[in-house]
């Protein structure tokens, strides 16, 4: 099982937001890292089809199939090849007197989904909502309407599932809940997970791809990426004082308070002299400010 993306562009009048990103997804996480604007959301769409590609702006093979661009493609292809796909987009409007159960059922129907009852009764246990199963969607909390969404896009068992920021608003219980499912979800499935909060997919993820000015400028899995990170993390114990002055020359991860002082964190291809290097402490945070910072 083969989802591919080739050579896949979309511009935005003079602004080009994909600039032919070509890549091979397997089974697996595959967590798609990068700033706000590096044009994760915009593959996204583009691979849902909720999103025009522009013309010559690539293709997508799933199965050996190729979804081009042309009319008779998304005609003849895009309906079966969307079946595949579970979506999560990062917000959705509700009808406020919606309830889960209501939601998923109109959700499972337009997707074409027959014996739904029992498949929507797990999804709710799984996203820790049956006990609200039957109230108004529209006094859910943020954190809950994103639960609601990653129920709906698990309807229908989809080989693909494409997750644009589906840690948004929860809590950091609920975050690991459903990371933790998501990771045992991605033994049979393909799975893109969208974000800029490393620590979404530092543990789950098999490969990570970061994505900057519509590029993916690195990838592999995450040890990989932090091997390539050696002697290029240090820390130094500084005084407060002395803070503004390494802010403006280096890229600083984090600043923690211990007794004999501030303990700063640095990221730099040249670190300088009184920085102690941390090769066997660094993380995929280190990764991420080297790169996008």
């Amino acid at each position: 099982m083969e989802l591919r993306i080739n050579e896949l562009k979309k511009s935005y009048g003079k602004v080009e937001a994909l600039k032919g990103i070509t890549y091979t997804f397997k089974p697996g996480v595959y967590g798609l890292l990068g700033a706000n604007g590096a044009g994760k959301s915009t593959m996204i769409n583009l691979i849902t089809d909720n999103l025009k590609r522009d013309k010559n702006g690539g293709t997508i093979s799933y199965l050996d199939e190729t979804i081009g661009n042309e009319a008779i493609d998304i005609l003849k292809l895009g309906a079966k090849f969307r079946a595949k796909i579970g979506f999560m987009p990062q917000q959705q409007g509700f009808y406020e007197d919606f309830t889960p159960k209501s939601f998923l059922k109109y959700m499972a129907s337009v997707k074409g989904i027959k014996n739904q009852n029992k498949q929507i009764d797990e999804l709710l246990q799984i996203v820790n909502l049956e006990k609200v199963a039957y109230k108004r969607i529209g006094g859910f909390s943020g954190g809950m309407k994103q639960r609601v969404l990653l129920a709906q896009a698990l309807l229908g068992d989809p080989q693909i599932l494409i997750l644009d920021e589906p840690t948004t608003g929860l809590d950091p219980k609920e975050r690991i809940n459903i990371r933790n499912y998501i990771a045992k979800l991605g033994k049979d499935k393909i799975i893109l997970f969208a974000t800029h909060v490393v620590s979404d997919i530092e543990c789950i993820a098999d490969k990570v791809l970061l994505l900057k000015n519509g590029e993916i400028i690195a990838d592999g899995t995450p040890r990989d990426l932090i091997e390539l990170m050696d002697g290029k993390v240090g820390e130094i114990k500084i005084n407060l004082d002395e803070l503004d002055d390494y802010q403006r020359r280096y890229k600083i991860g984090n600043v923690r308070q211990r007794k004999e002082g501030l303990v700063l964190r640095i990221v730099d291809d040249n670190l300088p002299d009184e920085v102690k290097r941390v090769d066997n402490n660094i993380d995929l945070e280190d990764v991420y400010l080297y790169y996008f910072e």
